[in-house]
């Protein structure tokens, strides 16, 4: 009999060689903190579907971190059949609990929040240069941290996106795919271009485009440390008691929703942002909104005949009732 924890001992090097090294760190970490009490000790040769999901409605944490685990978990398995100890991975059936459907776009700024934001960095300078072409490329951080002078086409007024830097397994930087191994193209607005004129000026091509002050990559620690960002977040939005506080990842979902505002198709959306899904991309659209702006107009009409709104809307005891 082999336990799960044995099996990821022997074949760790193989599950880390097929993820990135962020990934792997997460993965290592989910499984510390959360496989490790409940399963890490259990037969692999024993562990059943319904294992699975008792464990995952035990684990602590987000739906996403939990998901986190639940993929190690699968990693793990799938060795163990490529090993020959189990038939099949318990992981493929397992029926996670129907949770409301995630709405990123409530994570997005406003304009007023824009403009704080805007307002709380400094006048100019690298950081700066970094958090705008974040806010209006819609790019994750380590891909804006990964881009070259070269990727930029003055043209087209684009920015090719090929790489992301972010840190490894062991919190060194790597320089690797984008994720979803995905290259694609996005806009140089016209309030971004004096920044990339700038950004590119006296570089060589194969510069980074936003470095940090001494020419080095700017990630999310560096980053949130230079501009305070932890005492300043609350400041320019503020979220409910539980859940998490403003992230540089929410100006990504900012700028998918201003790009369906300014009028961008949810194909184009996709592209410029570089969804795996359609369906992805359509949790930005407004369509929620929209439909119930539709729907008072139309009410509004179809009643306005009854005279509805002609009553004084008092209590029930007003009338006597």
């Amino acid at each position: 009999m082999t336990t799960v924890e044995e099996v990821l001992d022997r074949y760790w090097p193989v599950i880390r060689g097929r993820v990135s090294g962020g990934t792997a760190r997460g993965y290592f970490s989910a499984y510390r903190r959360r496989i490790a009490p409940l399963l890490g000790g259990r037969d692999v040769e024993d562990l059943t579907t319904l294992d699975v999901e008792l464990a995952f409605s035990m684990w602590s944490g987000s739906r996403s971190t939990k998901i986190d685990a639940l993929s190690m978990l699968s990693h793990i398995c799938d060795v163990a059949v490529q090993a020959r100890l189990i038939p099949t991975n318990p992981c493929r059936g397992v029926k996670l609990p129907k949770d409301q459907a995630a709405d990123p776009s409530g994570r997005a700024l406003n304009l007023e929040e824009v403009q704080r934001l805007i307002g709380f960095l400094p006048e100019d300078g690298p950081y700066r240069r970094f958090v705008l072409a974040m806010l209006l490329t819609g790019c994750r951080l380590g891909e804006v941290a990964g881009m070259r002078v070269s990727d930029v086409d003055l043209e087209s007024l684009t920015i090719r996106v090929a790489r992301t830097a972010s840190a490894g397994f062991s919190g060194q930087l790597v320089v690797g795919h984008t994720k979803g191994r995905r290259v694609r193209v996005v806009p140089i607005a016209d309030p971004l271009l004096p920044l990339v004129l700038e950004a590119t000026r006296g570089r060589s091509p194969h510069d980074l485009l936003f470095p940090g002050p001494r020419g080095g990559h700017i990630n999310s620690q560096n980053l949130s440390r230079a501009l305070r960002w932890h005492k300043l977040r609350d400041r320019i939005k503020s979220f409910p008691t539980g859940e998490p506080p403003l992230h540089w990842h929410d100006l990504r979902h900012t700028a998918a929703v201003n790009f369906f505002i300014a009028g961008l198709s949810a194909p184009d959306v996709q592209a410029v942002l570089g969804h795996s899904s359609l369906a992805v991309t359509q949790l930005y659209a407004d369509t929620r909104r929209d439909a119930a702006r539709r729907a008072g107009t139309a009410l509004s009409t179809f009643y306005a005949p009854v005279g509805l709104s002609k009553g004084t809307g008092g209590e029930a005891g007003e009338s006597g009732l």
